[in-house]
């Protein structure tokens, strides 16, 4: 009994701080609710990852090279990103992941989906943020002041 204590005391400071991290819809009652809450966070995130990508578009229309090479890197993340969730979530082809994950699994994939298309986000922005006078080693990234 001691022991169920001290675990649940150790681990209320990680709940609190996973409870502040997620959305309000997380509140939700019922299983299908929090599915919902976590596939509406994924298409937020994609929604904000496509508009990231379309003002690099035209941030760079100057530089088709560029552009080019962009389009190959995300092409290949976009299948990194499925290859991430699908490693996570391993299913055999007759396997049902309800059956192997039970009802959460939806969320969790939206989560982990989530959880990626944000660090794409991030990445990306680079190219909206520029770099600093100076840096060396930039590469295709414009100086900051250019973006202005």
């Amino acid at each position: 009994m001691k022991r169920r204590i001290l675990l649940l005391l150790m681990m209320t400071p990680l709940i609190a701080v996973a409870a502040e991290k997620q959305p309000d819809c997380y509140s939700s009652a019922t299983q299908g609710g929090l599915n919902a809450c976590a596939a509406d966070e994924y298409s937020k995130a994609d929604a904000e990852l496509n508009v990231v990508w379309k003002a690099i578009l035209a941030r760079y229309s100057d530089q088709p090279v560029f552009l080019a090479r962009l389009k190959t890197s995300q092409q290949l993340w976009l299948k990194f990103r499925d290859a991430e969730v699908d490693a996570l979530y391993p299913l055999g082809k007759s396997e049902d992941p309800h059956t192997q994950y039970g009802s959460i699994y939806p969320m969790c994939v939206g989560q982990a989906q989530t959880k990626l298309t944000q660090e794409r986000i991030k990445q990306l922005k680079a190219w909206l943020d520029g770099s600093q006078e100076g840096e060396s080693c930039a590469g295709s990234i414009k100086n900051s002041m250019e973006l202005k």
